[in-house]
Order: C-alpha cells, then sequence, then structure tokens
C-alpha cells in the first residue's frame, strides 16, 4: 500500500469512528424522542431530516452525476433494504425480544457482511479478518453479559429474535449492495440517493399513526430529537459509513460498527452515571482488539 493510499484509509478510519460514536451516542437521544412520539412518526421525521440536511450538504460540496438507467434499480433495491426493511425488522424485533438479545444478534452484521461480501463479490477472506471478527463479536458479548441484562431464547422471544437476526443480515447486504454503486458514484450522492428511498418509504408506513397523532401536544423537545438523530446519526453518520465502505471495503468497514457497544457503554458513564462492571471493560477491550486484528 503507497503513502497516498494509506492516508485516505487512515482517513476514513477516523470518519468511521465518528461514525460509530454518534451511533452510540444516539441511544439515548432516540430513546427520549421515541418516549414522545409514535415510533414510527419518529422514524419518518428524521429520515425526512436526513434527507433534507444531505440534499443542503450535497448541492454546497458536490456536482450530480446523472445516473446511468441500468443503476435505478440498484439504488433503489439499497435504499430499500438499507433503510425501510432494516430499520422496520430492527424496530419490530426490538419490541419482540430482550434488549440483550437484539444487541447480540445486531453484532452479527459483521460477520453477515465478510460472508455476503465473499459471495457476492467473490473476495477471499483473510485470516486476520476472521480473527477480528471473532474478537470483537465476543468482546461485545462480553460487553453486554456483563451488563446484567437478561439474555434469553425461549419461545415467547423466539420470533422477535428471528426478526432481529434477519436485521442483522439485512444491514449486511444493504452494506454490500452499496460497493458496485461507490465505484461509479461519490459516497454523499449514493447515501442521498438510499436515503431518499428510506425517507419515502418510511413516510408511507408512518401514514396511519401520523394521522391518529395529536402534533399539537407533543413537546417541542421530542421534535427536536427527531431532527438531531435524522442529522447525526442517519444522514452524516451514513454518509461516513458509504465513504469507509469505498475505501476500505464492506469487511473492514463493518468491523467498526462492533465499537458502538464499547463507545455506547463509555458515555452511559459519563452521561447516565452508569457504573459499568469490570467484566464490561475486559468486552471492550476484546472488541478493540478485534477491530485492530481486522484492519490489518
Amino acid at each position: 500500500m503507497s503513502t497516498s493510499e494509506r492516508v485516505r484509509a487512515g482517513r476514513a478510519e477516523i470518519l468511521l469512528l465518528v461514525c460509530v460514536l454518534i451511533w452510540a451516542a444516539n441511544f439515548p437521544v432516540a430513546k427520549y424522542g421515541i418516549a414522545g412520539l409514535d415510533i414510527f412518526v419518529f422514524n419518518s421525521i428524521r429520515y425526512l431530516v436526513a434527507a433534507a440536511s444531505l440534499m443542503v450538504l450535497f448541492l454546497a460540496r458536490s456536482t450530480w452525476k446523472p445516473v446511468d438507467r441500468s443503476d435505478w434499480s440498484s439504488i433503489f433495491r439499497a435504499g430499500l433494504v438499507a433503510n425501510v426493511l432494516y430499520q422496520l425488522a430492527f424496530i419490530i424485533g426490538l419490541s419482540m425480544t430482550t434488549a440483550g438479545n437484539s444487541a447480540v444478534l445486531l453484532a452479527t452484521a459483521p460477520l453477515w457482511t465478510v460472508f455476503l461480501n465473499a459471495c457476492m463479490h467473490k473476495e477471499k477472506i483473510l485470516l486476520p479478518l476472521w480473527l477480528g471478527m471473532a474478537f470483537s463479536l465476543c468482546g461485545v458479548a462480553i460487553i453486554i453479559i456483563g451488563s446484567g441484562k437478561k439474555l434469553e431464547l425461549g419461545s415467547n422471544a423466539l420470533a422477535g429474535d428471528i426478526i432481529t437476526l434477519a436485521a442483522a443480515i439485512l444491514w449486511a447486504l444493504s452494506t454490500n449492495l452499496q460497493k458496485p454503486l461507490l465505484t461509479r458514484y461519490s459516497p454523499l450522492q449514493v447515501t442521498l440517493m438510499m436515503i431518499g428511498v428510506g425517507a419515502i418509504g418510511l413516510s408511507v408506513v408512518a401514514i396511519p399513526p401520523a394521522a391518529a397523532l395529536a402534533w399539537g401536544s407533543i413537546h417541542f423537545t421530542y421534535y427536536l430529537a427527531a431532527v438531531a438523530s435524522g442529522t447525526l446519526s442517519i444522514a452524516a453518520a451514513n454518509a461516513f459509513w458509504s465513504f469507509g465502505v469505498k475505501r476500505l471495503g464492506p469487511g473492514r468497514t463493518a468491523t467498526f460498527g462492533n465499537l458502538v457497544p464499547v463507545l455506547a457503554l463509555v458515555i452511559s458513564y459519563f452521561a447516565l452515571h452508569e457504573e459499568p462492571a469490570g467484566i464490561q471493560f475486559v468486552g471492550s477491550a476484546v472488541t478493540i482488539l478485534g477491530v485492530w486484528l481486522a484492519r490489518r
């Protein structure tokens, strides 16, 4: 790898670190917003805000490249998977199973990403990447077990577990579906188009609960939470993620996702004064080791 390539890869990794930091900080923001807004309405608002934010950013920094007619179906498919199906599967699955189960199952997304990358793009999976994935996944499991949240695979949560696992696979699929598009269009343009698909799809889903919602009775801070979540966790973070996929590939990019629980642990300590258990520090160290191994 040349010096210039190392510099570009380093920039991509910095943006991915910012991305996972935003996603980790988004948990308390989203939790607050959903407490005051219907969850589908909340998703619709933040996606509409994200699409508008990305449009402003794109017009200020980029030039639209005409999209080949044959690529529109690929864009629609990637946007549908990443920003409609994944979002719905994540929300529904989380409502049916425990938070511990959900976090562990979603943490398998990097493994599915590597597997699908090998199947779809015929790329060889190197041993350091396999080891990194295994270590980071084990670290995430240690963090969640150390948090004291109940992990259960009983029949009552089985349907939610299956749906959440499907969400992890959908996220992995969406990461790989972006790859060929990013060879022809900028990460910002690809993100804008995919978020646009999500904004339309999730808005359609939100129509029934939005019609029954008493908009005037909702405190403005809940709307602010949706705006902040849309601007940062969807618009900015997804643009950074797409840039990482273009520079580093789906497999290496996916490993950074396992840092989210680690950063969430730190943020909870300072913002919510939650005292992490000693074993969770071990899990954090194992997760970071896994990311280091995978990026070699």
